[in-house]
């Protein structure tokens, strides 16, 4: 792990706390709408950007400790890149499945 992979982690932390209480106080304001209202609201473009931003951040931060952990856990190198590169895939795949489905709405 570089000295790079360190600081992107604990800048992601950080930056979480604050879209993590915006995003809470965004689906507890919802859950007093209709369910109508509901969904045009996250159809709307501002249930979009808050909506990608938290699982944008949540998965990129989630990515960067999984990778610490397998390279903490796993010790054959080949295993570990293996392993690293399909938990990246997942959540890159995760991400674009999340947009995917708030585009639809």
């Amino acid at each position: 792990m570089s000295v790079q992979h360190w600081k992107f982690q604990r800048i992601s932390a950080i930056a979480l706390v604050p879209i993590i209480l915006f995003s809470l106080y965004y689906v507890v304001n919802l859950g007093t709408l209709p369910y109508d209202q509901l969904i045009n609201d996250l159809g709307s473009i501002n249930g979009f950007i808050i909506t990608t931003l938290f699982m944008g951040f949540i998965l990129f931060h989630s990515s960067m400790g999984m990778e610490v952990i397998i390279e903490d856990y796993v010790h054959s190198e080949n295993l570990q890149k293996n392993i690293v590169s399909i938990s990246k895939l997942f959540h890159i795949v995760s991400f674009f499945l999340t947009i995917t489905i708030l585009a639809s709405i």
